[in-house]
């Protein structure tokens, strides 16, 4: 199966998220026709020189409140919003009708059995959903690093 240009867009982002956010790894995701999966590893990196939160602290009230609710360095959130943002920017360039939810759901893992479960579910997803004919989307999943069965 084919992914389009703004899926492939997407894939590729996955594929290279570390580039952009050294403490994060995505061994295992997958673009849907509406919607990405993935497993996201952030690592704890707080000392890195790169390191600056998304909002900057500034003693004004709007910019110190703003600076309190943004996301802050090395985490999940950041490196959500900057694929979003990243994806979002492409799509509008290509003059393709594309809009994101407006949070993320995530869960932490806490062991191998559970790994091994959001996984097997992740490529479940992509069955059921291709086995769903009447939906003319391409789907396609990118495996980095083998996960344990």
């Amino acid at each position: 199966m084919n992914l389009t240009d703004v899926g492939k867009y997407a894939d590729e982002q996955m594929k290279n998220v570390t580039t952009h956010y050294p403490y994060a790894e995505i061994p295992l995701w997958v673009v849907m026709p509406n919607h990405i999966h993935a497993i996201v590893i952030i690592r704890n990196n707080n000392d890195a020189p790169h390191c600056r939160d998304v909002a900057r602290n500034i003693s004004t009230g709007k910019n110190a409140q703003m600076s309190s609710i943004s996301p802050k360095c090395n985490t999940l959130s950041v490196v959500v919003r900057g694929v979003k943002s990243s994806i979002t920017k492409y799509a509008n360039e290509q003059s393709f009708s594309f809009a994101w939810q407006r949070s993320f759901y995530d869960r932490i893992i806490r062991d191998t059995a559970e790994m091994n479960r959001i996984a097997e579910y992740i490529e479940n997803n992509v069955a059921e959903w291709d086995a769903n004919k009447d939906i003319d989307y391409q789907i396609k999943i990118k495996k980095q690093l083998p996960l344990q069965k």
